[in-house]
């Protein structure tokens, strides 16, 4: 509609894990949009601050942040279906979710959908997804 703003979102595949180095992640499942290691700094500004007590690997959803969310988690999903055999050798070593971002502009509302086919993709990865609402 004129003069609305419209949503937009993005979402992630994050693998974590707090036995295996972020090389050992990136040597199984490529390179990521951006990670980091078990012991890295919490914030880089702090050198005497807390550390990380897991290695996260992350990719980031190439869709446009204007694309339908749908559409952002549908190519993660996609992306774990055809590495299918990486993650089933990672195990229990990593826990594995999609986070997604929801952005709604001032005086803006409205809602997403996930299609049933979707939502069984996900199931059969046993892939949690999580959503923040900015």
């Amino acid at each position: 509609m004129a003069g609305q703003e419209q949503h937009e979102y993005t979402a992630s595949l994050r693998v974590f894990s707090e036995s295996l180095a972020f090389a050992d992640l990136v040597a199984v499942l490529g390179e990521p949009t951006k990670g980091y290691d078990i012991g890295d700094l919490v914030s880089p500004r702090r050198s005497d601050g807390p550390r990380r007590t897991s290695a996260q690997w992350c990719l980031r959803s190439a869709a446009p942040r204007t694309e339908p969310l749908d559409e952002h988690i549908a190519e993660l999903i996609t992306f774990v279906e055809v590495h299918r055999r990486e993650f089933d050798e990672l195990g229990d070593k990593v826990q594995i979710d999609v986070f997604c971002g929801i952005f709604t502009g001032d005086d803006s509302q409205g809602g997403f959908t996930l299609g049933s086919d979707l939502i069984r993709r996900l199931g059969d990865l046993n892939l949690d997804v999580g959503f923040d609402l900015y």
